[in-house]
C-alpha cells in the first residue's frame, strides 16, 4: 500500500466544451469568453500551486470545426503542460481517423495540447506517471505490464455512470460501471470524460475511477450542479476539487418556464410537414411560429441567431 502524502501530481478534468457562443441558458453572460476563462483560470491557479500537469479526458471544444477566434482563445487560456484525448465533439463526424482536420489538432500542432495516442503509453518521469489514452471510439484495453513505482492512468472518453443519480434517464445497462471491469484491469486510476455528472468510485478492488463531469454549467438542468476537477496525489488518491461558480450568469427560471410552456415542438413539426423542402420556407415558418406563440424575445433572437449560424 502506498503511503499517504499531500503532494498533488496532476489535475484531472474533461468536457470543457469551448464554444464561440454561449448555450441558451448561459446567454445572460455579458462576456461569454470571460465566463469560459474563469474555470480555466482556476485550473491554472491550481497548476501553479502544485506545479503539475493537467490531464483532460476529452471534449476540449464543443464543435470540431471551431473558428479561428475560438482556437486563439484556447491557445491563450488553456493551461500549460496540458495532456488530452479527443472526445466526439472534437472529431469530424465523431471519426478519430479524421482528427487532423479538427480544431483540436490545430492545438496539437501549436504544441498547446500533448495528445495521448490511442492506447500507447506516455511517460511523465518527473511525476512517476504513465498515461494511456483512449479517445472516443478507441477500444479500451486492460494493462498488460506495470512499471514499479509509477501510477498507471487510463484516460478515456466514453459515457459511463455509477448509479441512477449519475445517469441520464433510461441509460442502457451497459453504461453502468461494474465492480469487476475486465477492460480496466491493471490501471491504478481511470479518468473518464463524456458523462457531465461527476463522480468518484472504485472498481477491481483498488482502482479509482474519477468521472470528471462538465467543467462549466451549460444547461438549465445543471443549475444545482457543482463543476469539479480531480486532484491526483502521488499515493494514487484522487480528491474532488469543486470550482467557483458564484459569478455564473444564466437565464432566470421564469425565462426557462417560457420556453417549456410555449415552445411546443409537436405543433412546430406539424407546421413544417406542410412546407416545401426549402430553407427559406423553414425560416419563415419558424419566425411565424415564434411570433404566434409569443415566445420571449430573448429566446426568439437566440433561436434565429442559431439558425443563421448553421447556414
Amino acid at each position: 500500500m502506498r503511503k499517504k502524502t499531500n503532494k498533488v501530481i496532476a489535475i484531472l478534468c474533461a468536457d470543457i466544451h469551448l464554444s464561440l457562443k454561449p448555450p441558451i441558458w448561459r446567454s445572460a453572460e455579458p462576456d461569454w469568453f470571460e465566463a469560459m476563462k474563469r474555470p480555466l483560470d482556476e485550473i491554472k491557479f491550481l497548476q501553479r500551486k502544485f506545479d503539475c500537469p493537467v490531464i483532460c479526458a476529452g471534449d476540449v471544444f464543443d464543435k470540431w470545426n471551431s473558428s479561428a477566434e475560438l482556437i486563439n482563445f484556447a491557445i491563450d487560456n488553456l493551461p500549460q503542460n496540458f495532456y488530452s484525448i479527443p472526445g466526439q465533439h472534437d472529431l469530424p463526424l465523431h471519426n478519430y481517423q479524421d482528427i487532423e482536420k479538427s480544431a483540436y489538432w490545430t492545438l496539437v500542432e501549436a504544441s498547446k495540447i500533448i495528445n495521448l495516442e490511442g492506447g500507447n503509453p506516455l511517460e511523465i518521469k518527473k511525476y512517476h506517471i504513465k498515461l494511456y489514452g483512449f479517445p472516443y471510439g478507441v477500444k479500451i484495453k486492460p494493462l498488460e505490464r506495470k512499471t514499479e513505482g509509477y501510477i498507471h492512468i487510463a484516460v478515456i472518453h466514453e459515457y459511463r455512470c455509477s448509479n441512477k443519480n449519475t445517469a441520464y434517464p433510461n441509460a442502457p445497462e451497459e453504461s453502468y460501471l461494474r465492480m469487476n471491469e475486465k477492460n480496466l484491469i491493471g490501471y491504478d486510476v481511470i479518468v473518464y470524460g463524456d458523462n457531465h455528472k461527476g463522480f468518484i468510485t472504485k472498481v477491481n478492488s483498488n482502482s479509482t475511477i474519477f468521472n470528471c463531469g462538465t467543467l462549466m454549467r451549460r444547461h438549465s438542468d445543471e443549475i444545482d450542479y457543482k463543476p469539479q476537477t480531480g486532484l491526483l496525489y502521488e499515493d494514487g488518491r484522487v480528491e474532488t476539487y469543486y470550482l467557483d461558480t458564484l459569478k455564473d450568469k444564466y437565464l432566470e427560471t421564469s425565462d426557462n418556464r417560457v420556453v417549456e410552456s410555449n415552445f411546443d415542438m409537436k405543433e412546430l413539426f406539424k407546421a413544417l410537414e406542410k412546407l416545401d423542402d426549402t430553407a427559406l420556407d423553414f425560416v419563415v415558418a419558424m419566425k411565424r411560429y415564434l411570433k404566434d406563440k409569443k415566445i420571449d424575445k430573448k429566446v426568439t433572437d437566440m433561436i434565429l441567431e442559431a439558425m443563421e449560424n448553421e447556414k
